[in-house]
């Protein structure tokens, strides 16, 4: 499922945005893009999301093309069409972005309190370093219990949903599998510490869609 349907649904997919007729015509011939996620943290708040794509092998040599502003419909397209960052890094960065506007949707369905009550217990059973800090930042706030047992289960599918999501399209972007692991980790570790404002303390395991 792509980021267009998640968000505004399958009646939004459009057709090949004219932003990818570009990149279209290099892949036809034979060179591949790579694309570079930029979001820059100026002042205390984040600047908007956006994209570089160059043409590495290109023959003749030709410039990156200019920024775009990063649109679902746009990284829908570089997934589908297996376009990778330009770095494990900035992937982790590009994909940690993808995760909070997927995530956002299933916390906007739930309602905060029930979604981070079941997120904060899915970090918990899968051991996550960043458990114990958001457990304290947002204990700091309210106690956040697990809701009632009919609304856990979906929650919990929903997620495991985007996380299997995630680990299919960065496998085929053609990682190394402990490369794509590390990746992972981290692009979910990117999250956290977006949406929680956590201090960062490095990558951790992502949780398992299974």
């Amino acid at each position: 499922m792509g980021l267009v349907d998640e968000i505004y649904g399958a009646s939004a997919v459009d057709a090949t945005p004219p932003e990818a007729q570009r990149w279209a015509f290099f892949l036809d011939h034979g060179v591949k893009p790579v694309c570079t996620f930029v979001r820059r943290h100026d002042g205390g708040v984040w600047g908007p999301p956006r994209f570089v794509v160059a043409y590495p092998g290109a023959q003749p040599e030709v410039p990156p093309d200019p920024v775009v502003p990063w649109e679902p419909v746009l990284e829908d397209w570089l997934l589908a069409h297996r376009i990778p960052a330009s770095s494990p890094a900035n992937e982790a960065e590009r994909i940690g972005y993808d995760l909070s506007t997927r995530l956002a949707v299933i916390e906007r369905q739930y309602t905060t309190p029930a979604y981070t009550a079941v997120l904060l217990r899915v970090l918990y059973d899968h051991d996550s370093p960043l458990y114990i800090p958001l457990e304290k930042k947002l204990g700091a706030l309210r106690p956040y219990e697990p809701e009632a047992a009919d609304t856990r289960p979906p929650i919990c599918e929903a997620i495991k949903t985007v996380v299997r999501d995630v680990t299919a399209s960065i496998e085929a972007l053609g990682y190394p599998p402990d490369q794509a692991k590390q990746i992972r980790g981290e692009a979910f570790a990117y999250y956290l510490r977006d949406r929680f404002e956590l201090d960062r303390p490095g990558s951790m395991p992502t949780p398992q869609a299974g």
